[in-house]
């Protein structure tokens, strides 16, 4: 059988156990059962499938329509970029979350050696992508996870990075210095409890729970971030928080609390407020 042909079959099967992307996710899926890259695919869809590859492929499709995630099936996922392994210890990195980089790279592209903690580093994306943007600065990847700090530090090491990135279990901030840092950023587990639990099973069922839940308004740990932020930033330092939706304004007032000035929100391609920037004076 073909290589088209068996991408047709995979995309039936996961389109009739209701993934959205069926043909997409077939795709991949197959690419990692044959270990080729998308051109090398596309160049060779009429020859057959080696035999050892088509039992491996169904397996996979089978595990897809178990809604296991895709990116944690075939163990990687892009963002900002750059491929970053993921397992189920870490969260899956979001679109979204690129905005965190974004900003953080535009306001740091020129300083000297900045140093820049991500709270709650997960798989390392935010972290890893900084310092592969920002040549110059120095890294403190934080999480209270030792799975997560191991996946983040095979993705510095990917990304031939590791050398500026370093790896801190803690929770929060709660092992950085006084006035230690030029920029605090973090993509905090920010949904409402409620609304978590009427999220896909991809999510509720397999990413990391502690990674997603904000408690009953989604705010739970930023709450707490917030102030450790202030205190461990240096005069002019800087916040960047991923948010959830309808939530700015309360990170706002939390800012405020904190005496952290907010400068902006950045809304996302949705134009949903999703990025807070904040300094401390």
């Amino acid at each position: 059988m073909s290589a088209a042909r068996f991408l047709e079959r995979g995309a039936d099967e996961l389109g009739r156990a209701g993934i959205a992307e069926a043909r997409v996710e077939a795709e991949l899926l197959l690419r990692h059962a044959l270990g080729c890259t998308r051109e090398s695919l596309l160049a060779r869809l009429q020859e057959p499938v080696p035999a050892e590859a088509t039992g491996h492929f169904f397996q996979l499709v089978e595990r897809r329509r178990g809604r296991v995630p895709v990116q944690y099936i075939i163990g990687t996922q892009e963002f900002y970029g750059l491929s970053f392994r993921v397992t189920p210890a870490v969260l899956i990195p979001r679109p979204e979350t690129e905005g965190v980089v974004e900003q953080t790279a535009l306001a740091f592209e020129n300083a000297r050696a900045p140093r820049i903690a991500d709270i709650g580093c997960g798989s390392g994306c935010i972290a890893v992508a900084l310092a592969h943007t920002l040549r110059d600065a120095e890294l403190v990847a934080i999480d209270r996870s030792k799975a997560a700090l191991a996946i983040a530090r095979e993705n510095a090491l990917r990304h031939g990075v590791v050398a500026r990135v370093e790896l801190l279990e803690s929770d929060l901030l709660e092992a950085v210095a006084d006035s230690d840092l030029d920029a605090v950023v973090s993509n905090p587990p920010y949904i409402p409890d409620e609304e978590l639990a009427g999220l896909e099973p991809e999510v509720t069922e397999h990413e990391p729970r502690d990674a997603l839940s904000g408690g009953a308004d989604g705010l739970d740990v930023i709450r707490r971030l917030v102030p450790q932020a202030h205190r461990a930033l240096r005069p002019g330092g800087m916040l960047v928080l991923e948010i959830g939706h309808g939530q700015s304004q309360a990170v706002e007032t939390l800012l405020r609390e904190a005496a952290l000035l907010h400068e902006r929100t950045v809304p996302d391609l949705a134009g949903i407020p999703r990025i807070v920037i904040a300094r401390k004076l």
